[in-house]
């Protein structure tokens, strides 16, 4: 624990002075910070935005701004969760302009469904994930409104708390909450017609 609490120092001591050279007009600086948290970010913009190529395009005008922006940046919080919002509210710009229907990997959606459904009061009889199942968590997202999406993939796809989430898409965690259960009871609205509709196709077999 006492590793890697003075490990986490170090790393905010040399971000703090990656920050400030990239301040001071360092390119290869702000390139470095960026290097700490574009993996991460790239995979939220992806959950956002269901393609990688929408995605990239995304995460690079997310950049693009931060450093168009960086003077403004306080260190009120981490340089990945500015940049993580940054990145957030241009997937969430995109989406309003493209109007594309969003879909997620089937790869994701699998890794997604456990997690979810382990706060599910339906019974194992009720809800089997399979593939087909996926499909229809796919298809629950679709219908999902782009904050609700948004919330939804950074909580649930990569364990970001409440609280960050607010800062993240710039709202209060109150709001956070709100958009997550809306995005919950909705997929589990999906869900559970779908168990419906698998034990009656069982039942006429």
């Amino acid at each position: 624990m006492l590793v890697q609490y003075a490990s986490q120092l170090t790393m905010n001591h040399r971000e703090q002075e990656l920050i400030q050279a990239a301040k001071d007009g360092d390119n290869r600086s702000f390139d470095e910070l960026v290097r700490l948290y574009d993996s991460r970010i790239l995979q939220v913009a992806h959950g956002i935005m269901g393609n990688m190529q929408d995605a990239y395009d995304a995460y690079q005008e997310g950049v693009i701004r931060a450093y168009q922006n960086l003077n403004s940046f306080r260190s009120d919080s981490s340089f990945g969760t500015w940049l993580t919002r940054i990145v957030i509210n241009q997937a969430l710009n995109m989406k309003k302009k493209l109007r594309w229907k969003q879909r997620l990997s089937l790869e994701q959606l699998q890794e997604v469904a456990p997690a979810f459904l382990e706060d599910s009061s339906a019974t194992p009889d009720e809800v089997y994930i399979t593939n087909e199942l996926s499909a229809e968590i796919q298809k629950g997202l679709e219908v999902l409104s782009d904050r609700e999406r948004a919330v939804f993939v950074l909580k649930h796809m990569h364990g970001y708390k409440l609280r960050e989430i607010g800062v993240m898409i710039n709202c209060a965690e109150g709001t956070v909450k709100n958009y997550l259960f809306r995005a919950t009871r909705k997929l589990r609205k999906v869900l559970h017609a779908h168990s419906i509709s698998t034990e009656r196709s069982a039942e006429q077999a």
